[in-house]
């Protein structure tokens, strides 16, 4: 049996533990009814987007949090896709009661960047974090996770507090084209070159269009000015005949020879047409070494390597002639033979006008035909009598651009078509060659808004508004109201602090 006095001790035991659960059960109750619902609320709140970036800035009010002198609240913002499972966790803030507090100061186990507030502190944590925005970040939530947890326990997780939705999406604005009449009403002048072969008896200068392949050779310049001459569309300006002797013989004598022959030639073509001495033209090349430079480029002769050094060398002409000679006596050979004859020859142009149509239906007809004779300005002239949306407007106006690549007029309306079928990246090189007209201007800024680049079309456009352009300033109106669309929704209510 037990005596008194251990029947008392085991009464005050019994009621030792009996208190001590009966406080664990009371706090265990207040740190639930403390944490019931969720304990996450910002004084202030920002989130924007910027230079690749995402910023989230907030303030979280801790004042109210009481977790307990062993427990702690863990908030962990997330940002989550929308459509996705891409997610990007946040640095996290813990608001931990006294003992807990303390316990993470001494472990020093707080990652880098995140937050220990110490609860009834009475503060206000300010969270700031910049992200690299990510693709998936264009439609996504950000979202507060909450956690209370001890050393010991199993975290309890109090669910998400949605904070914001984030909608990044870029909506297409496509503002309205502004085509333009191409300038340019100069007549049209057009060429017809080649090279003849003409032969004369060695060391002299008169033409006998008999000789050797003359008739045929001579035909050459015959045939291209006769085509000309027979055209009623066009006139003869001018004929050029250009001489060239081979570098066989001296510089001297090559230098007679060259212009000698080429004064035959010409006055055995203007005699032959009558042409007036204003209309033909001549010059001369005594040795006509850069077409043996570009025979030897691709000649698998021996030694070419060597020979070409000497031709493109400063010596002088007689000097090249004599060393290749002497350094490589049978490559040298070869060339005599074979290369020296093809460069003794005549180059002509045949330089001609084409008159201007006037009639529409006669524009037409030269368009299907031959639409290199006609005027900047006739192809907006055609492209008039057609509908915008019309294939035959566009194939005008890519056809002038063709035609005139350098023209400012007619790359920007190529640029518009080319932005109509969607081909931005194609459109921007006639986007550069297009001028700084105010209707190149605006043209810039209307790839930049396809393009999704909004500040830049802005940009571009109210430039062109300022120059007194009126579809720029219409929409330049209409982009700042496309822009003007929220692309953050708070979903969390700032209290006041």
């Amino acid at each position: 049996m037990f005596s008194d006095k251990m029947h008392h001790t085991m009464k005050v035991n019994i009621l030792k533990n009996s208190i001590v659960c009966a406080v664990v059960m009371m706090l265990c109750v207040g740190t639930a009814s403390a944490h019931s619902g969720r304990l996450f609320k910002v004084s202030k709140i920002n989130i924007s987007r910027g230079e690749g970036q995402l910023l989230i800035h907030f303030d979280v009010d801790a004042r109210h949090i009481k977790p307990g002198l062993d427990r702690e609240v863990v908030f962990t913002p997330v940002i989550r896709a929308i459509g996705s499972a891409d997610s990007l966790r946040l640095p996290a803030i813990t608001v931990a009661g006294k003992n807990s507090y303390y316990a993470h100061l001494r472990n020093k186990d707080i990652m880098p960047g995140e937050k220990l507030v110490r609860a009834g502190s009475d503060e206000l944590v300010a969270f700031r974090e910049t992200v690299r925005f990510q693709p998936w970040m264009q439609r996504c939530l950000v979202v507060m996770r909450e956690e209370t947890q001890t050393c010991c326990d199993p975290i309890e997780d109090a669910g998400d507090t949605p904070v914001a939705e984030l909608n990044y999406v870029i909506e297409p604005f496509h503002p309205d084209f502004r085509y333009v009449n191409i300038v340019g009403d100069s007549l049209v002048v057009m060429s017809a070159e080649g090279r003849a072969f003409v032969t004369f008896v060695v060391d002299r200068t008169e033409l006998k269009p008999d000789y050797m392949n003359n008739p045929k050779e001579i035909g050459k310049i015959i045939a291209s000015i006769d085509k000309v001459k027979n055209d009623p569309d066009a006139t003869i300006t001018s004929v050029s005949i250009k001489g060239f002797a081979s570098p066989e013989g001296t510089y001297k004598h090559n230098i007679e020879l060259a212009m000698g022959r080429t004064a035959t030639l010409k006055e055995y073509v203007r005699s032959h047409y009558n042409f007036d001495q204003s209309i033909m033209h001549t010059d001369f090349e005594p040795e006509d070494w850069q077409g043996l430079i570009e025979w030897l480029d691709t000649c698998r002769l021996e030694h070419r390597t060597e020979i070409l050094d000497i031709a493109r060398s400063d010596m002088a002409p007689d000097a090249k002639d004599l060393t290749i000679k002497r350094r490589f006596p049978e490559e040298y050979s070869v060339i005599l033979k074979t290369v020296y004859p093809w460069l003794r020859h005549s180059d002509y142009k045949v330089t001609y006008s084409i008159r201007t149509f006037a009639d529409i239906d006669e524009l037409k007809r030269v368009f299907r035909t031959t639409p290199e004779r006609l005027r900047p300005v006739d192809f907006s002239r055609i492209a008039a009598t057609y509908s915008p949306d019309s294939p035959e407007y566009e194939a005008t106006y890519m056809k002038a651009v063709e035609i005139y690549p350098y023209n400012n007029e007619a790359n920007l309306n190529a640029a518009n078509i080319l932005m109509k079928r969607g081909d931005l990246a194609e459109a921007a090189r006639y986007v550069a060659r297009s001028g700084d007209a105010v209707e190149a201007v605006y043209t810039r800024g209307v790839l930049a808004a396809r393009n999704g680049d909004f500040e830049r079309a802005q940009m571009y456009m109210a430039t062109a508004a300022e120059q007194g352009l009126d579809v720029a300033v219409n929409q330049l109106e209409l982009l700042k109201k496309h822009c003007a669309k929220p692309t953050v929704k708070y979903l969390i209510q700032p209290i006041e602090k």
